[in-house]
């Protein structure tokens, strides 16, 4: 049984799931842009960022969130693997449970600071485009 070919849920892959995660994150990138750029259309003046801001750190706070609990699910998946590997007598790739929880966190910790710098990237000439 392969690493990438580990069955999550009936029908579900590992690898399944991976790639669930990538089509998201790309598909909620591809919403933020139009959906940017529908809002700028509407911003005529101070008060109608007032107005729109909180609902689109609202929206982006959710979709945070979201990934968030996708790549918890798949470091769950991943210790279970590890788990039933080194229950079969297989290497587990030389890393401690530690070692491979810190790489875990520290690659959703990095997924998470990219997608808040796309978002502040996003929201900079929103702002910029109404002073």
């Amino acid at each position: 049984m392969s690493n990438n070919n580990f069955e999550v849920s009936e029908g579900t892959t590992f690898r399944d799931l991976c790639a669930e995660i990538i089509q998201r994150s790309t598909a909620k990138k591809n919403q933020l842009d139009t959906l940017f750029t529908d809002v700028r259309s509407h911003i005529k003046n101070v008060n109608d960022v007032q107005v729109f801001l909180p609902r689109i750190k609202e929206l982006l706070d959710v979709g945070v969130k979201n990934d968030e609990q996708l790549i918890k699910l798949a470091s769950v998946v991943q210790r279970l693997q590890s788990a039933q590997l080194e229950a079969s007598g297989g290497d587990s790739g030389g890393l401690s449970e530690e070692e491979k929880e810190q790489l875990i966190e520290n690659s959703a910790r990095e997924k998470i600071n990219e997608i808040k710098k796309e978002i502040e990237s996003s929201l900079l000439p929103l702002t910029s485009s109404i002073a």
